[in-house]
């Protein structure tokens, strides 16, 4: 919601500024922002080359943000140069022709902006806002826009402009629902070692309708639509950031996988062909991870995903972890045979187990939560967390330092010293210049920055801290979550792929907090156990105390 009252805010005040401004200044405006926005829009995926070949997850945001805010400046600096008058008007006449010029000025000023944020790697959540609330909005295109709508007034014009005045192909023919098609790149329900996939690194060597024998024989509920067969090869890549993953396993969400039809349309997969042969319906939320095999030599990720889309369309382009894309116009629609069995992934993604057990004693009547996370992160996604907490910890440090009260007097448990706020300190400024970093390292320096002059303002710090920082950071990395019950364990295993995890468990009420993390690593089909006991509590504050 803070988003959404943000941009309505912008919208109006820019509109009454403009209106005193003059009906030639703001039409001047307009254009320059319109000229600006549809120039990036153009170019920002030629130009995003420098910055694909350094961080794929950040190319096609940046260059379109630099590119747009670039030539609105040089073309509007361009516009005050050469036309130095203005038109004369009566004043309430030159007022309203100058807000609603201004209006759609801030229109589309805030659209592209929101347009170059949305192609962020950011959470599908942005300051409260999210486009589309479920899984199954997301599938049936049910999307809760901004109010007025601005990024989708913007992308409407492209469709409009695009391959007509600007000549070349319509930039909806092969983006016919680009807001939604950036919401899905973001919706990384599982974390991914990369959100964006390097467009070399994507073969596709069939896409073609099934045979009504071939649809029936292997169960895909077709329901009067046909099933398209697109066949991906993802290769692992060599060195970064030119591969598909930096772990071990190739992971992404049936989200981040979208055909492009030549019916202007944009469709998920319904389900893949486990082994070539075996159809396994998805949905949109289910994270897959695959293992890479070798095949002719490259360690790849073959999936034969299906699709299901009107008799009378037909393949375009497809969409893959945002910055690869195929153009299957020319595709081969001979029939085509499964691979062996060998040849595709061998690892579905709830094939290992995990039981949980938390030795504690005195726990509160508080519920007792676990999220399981992957045991690092890319700093990226922390950055601003992380640069709170800096500058937090390095005032505590000067002010105990100084002999400032009442942190000089501070001297029970936990709370800060010398030694240990410039450890602390020091930490977050190295961790600033990592690339990416474990969660053991992160989550200390993080609440470390909260703590106060007792156990009480450190309590309530930490309370608020994490319900508004820590849990939103973490919601879109987690795997999975459960409660634990009244002796510290899980009802039943949780099911998930091959890795190594975090298990961050937490209990908080108006008289404590609590949290303990832990690293624990998942085998291949195995039925793992991890104990937490007092030696990985990162935060213990209590009343008591």
């Amino acid at each position: 919601m803070i988003l959404q009252f943000i941009v309505l805010l912008f919208i109006i005040l820019f509109a009454l500024y403009m209106a005193n401004e003059g009906p030639l200044s703001a039409l001047l405006l307009l254009c320059a922002s319109f000229f600006a926005s549809a120039l990036a829009m153009g170019v920002y995926q030629a130009w995003a080359n420098p910055i694909l070949n350094h961080r794929p997850d950040f190319a096609y945001g940046v260059t379109f943000l630099l590119v747009f805010f670039l030539a609105f400046s040089l073309i509007r600096t361009a516009f005050d140069y050469l036309i130095r008058g203005d038109v004369e008007l009566p004043l309430w006449p030159g007022r309203i022709v100058g807000g609603t010029f201004g209006f759609f000025t801030a229109m589309i000023l805030v659209g592209s902006v929101m347009v170059g944020v949305q192609m962020l790697p950011l959470p599908s959540s942005i300051l409260g806002y999210s486009r589309y609330s479920t899984a199954a909005d997301l599938a049936s295109n049910s999307p809760s826009g901004l109010w007025l709508d601005p990024d989708g007034f913007v992308t409407s014009l492209w469709g409009m402009v695009s391959g007509q005045s600007l000549g070349g192909q319509s930039f909806s023919k092969y983006n016919p629902q680009p807001l939604r098609q950036w919401y899905a790149d973001r919706y990384t329900v599982q974390y991914a070692g990369a959100k964006a996939l390097p467009p070399s690194l994507l073969h596709v060597p069939f896409a073609g309708p099934l045979p009504v024998a071939m649809v029936k024989r292997y169960g895909i509920p077709a329901a009067g639509k046909q099933a398209i067969l697109v066949r991906t090869e993802v290769n692992h890549g060599s060195t970064e950031p030119n591969v598909s993953s930096d772990q071990g396993y190739f992971r992404l969400t049936p989200a981040e996988v979208q055909l492009v039809t030549r019916g202007g349309k944009m469709y998920f997969p319904s389900g893949y062909l486990k082994d070539g042969r075996q159809y396994t319906p998805v949905k949109l939320n289910n994270a897959m991870v695959d293992d890479y095999r070798t095949v002719h030599g490259h360690r790849r990720v073959i999936q034969d995903w299906i699709f299901l889309i009107p008799a009378n369309d037909h393949p375009l382009a497809l969409h893959m972890k945002q910055t690869a894309i195929v153009d299957l116009t020319g595709m081969s629609s001979e029939k085509l045979e499964p691979l062996r069995a060998s040849a595709y992934p061998q690892l579905p993604y709830n094939n290992s187990s995990l039981m949980v057990q938390l030795a504690a004693k005195n726990l509160s009547s508080a519920p007792v939560t676990m999220w399981i996370i992957p045991s690092g992160t890319r700093m990226a996604a922390v950055r601003f967390a992380m640069q709170a907490a800096s500058g937090r910890l390095g005032r505590i440090r000067r002010a105990i330092a100084a002999g400032k009260p009442p942190w000089s007097a501070a001297n029970i448990n936990g709370t800060p010293n010398t030694t240990m706020t410039t450890m602390y300190h020091q930490n977050a400024l190295n961790l600033r210049l990592q690339h990416d970093a474990p969660w053991s390292q992160i989550l200390p320096v993080l609440f470390a920055s909260q703590v106060g002059t007792n156990t009480n303002t450190s309590l309530t710090r930490m309370r608020s801290y994490f319900r508004s920082t820590i849990e939103p950071l973490l919601a879109g990395q987690r795997v999975a979550a459960a409660r634990l019950n009244a002796q510290g364990s899980l009802n039943k295993p949780i099911k998930l792929g091959p890795a190594q995890y975090d298990v961050l468990i937490w209990t908080h009420s108006a008289a404590q907090m609590r949290v303990w993390l832990k690293t624990v690593t998942v085998h291949e089909g195995g039925k793992d156990s991890v104990q937490l006991s007092s030696a990985d509590k990162i935060v213990n504050y209590s009343i008591a105390q």
